[in-house]
């Protein structure tokens, strides 16, 4: 009787012991953690499978919400697509883009929190990580960007399949868009962005002086001596009128129509603006602020199309 007593008790212990081992083994895979490099070259600890992400901007989103991805924290916005709006509405707000509310992120008790490479961002990365949260920021600053967040949401949201098809599909317009455009033969062409504070040019290290180079045009911001590693520099009007650009499109922030006014005023009362040839042809546009005020993201076609059409079509 002794000895099958004992036998019971050893069986207990075997089958007891099983669990805790499989119950730990899942513990420590569902905790378990993959090191990436983010926009700004920071190596960061992220879960393999995050389960409660944070977004801090409008155009990370964007693109893991279109793969399905569930976030539990939404930047305050007016730029998401309507694709995407419904299965946002019940989310909590962590703020706006420049200015991300510390402690609601942390209530929301996130395993990642993503954001992109500005100040105000950058700033959290020490206290998320005194609070054992990661900071991922990651930049959209070209086509390839956009294809590789397609990648890495898709990875982060589980939903793998839907991110190879998605990317697959933006090639084949990518693709068809491009196939008659050569490169550097298009028209010369200067993109402003207008902000409350200033006027500036986008060059191709921003997404749409990107954009304006696929398209094979010819941007005249690239040509300043004072490019260097900016995405955007000053508007210099002595600058404009020598390089006179065919084409000229407008960026502002928000969507403002006060920036937009005070932009075309300008070039109504400036006599530097009455000899470029954009605007004695009427070839000054405004660019849509929801696919130009942020990133567009898995829309990148659509700006794609709007600014080909500006740049060689017949647009009134």
């Amino acid at each position: 009787m002794k000895k099958y007593i004992l036998l019971i008790f050893v069986v207990i212990i075997a089958v007891a012991g099983y669990f805790l081992l499989a119950r730990g083994q899942h513990k420590l895979a569902s905790n378990a953690a993959i090191t990436v490099t983010d926009s700004t070259g920071a190596m960061v600890h992220i879960p393999a499978e995050p389960k409660r992400i944070v977004f801090l901007n409008a155009s990370n989103l964007e693109i893991f919400a279109s793969l399905g991805g569930k976030a539990v924290g939404k930047p305050t916005s007016n730029s998401y697509p309507e694709d995407i709006k419904a299965s946002l509405k019940d989310i909590p707000e962590v703020g706006q883009l420049h200015a991300p509310n510390l402690e609601k992120i942390i209530s929301l008790k996130p395993d990642l929190v993503v954001g992109t490479n500005v100040p105000f961002h950058v700033m959290l990365r020490k206290p998320l990580e005194m609070a054992g949260v990661p900071l991922y920021l990651n930049m959209i600053n070209s086509y390839e960007d956009v294809l590789k967040s397609v990648d890495d949401f898709g990875r982060m949201a589980g939903k793998e399949k839907e991110a190879a098809a998605k990317r697959a599909q933006i090639e084949r317009d990518y693709a068809e868009l491009t196939q008659d455009v050569q490169k550097g033969k298009g028209p010369k062409v200067l993109v402003i962005f207008g902000s409350p504070d200033s006027f500036n040019m986008s060059t191709k290290l921003s997404f749409s002086g990107d954009l304006v180079k696929r398209l094979g045009g010819v941007n005249i911001a690239d040509k300043a001596e004072n490019v260097k590693d900016s995405s955007f520099i000053p508007l210099s009007m002595e600058f404009v009128a020598k390089e006179n650009p065919d084409v000229v499109l407008l960026i502002t922030m928000g969507g403002s129509k006060e920036i937009l006014e005070k932009l075309r005023s300008n070039m109504r009362d400036n006599a530097i603006w009455h000899d470029v040839n954009a605007v004695k042809n009427n070839r000054v546009y405004q660019l849509p602020p929801s696919l130009f005020t942020v990133n567009p993201g898995t829309h990148t076609i659509d700006a794609m199309k709007i600014m080909k059409e500006y740049m060689y079509g017949d647009v009134k």
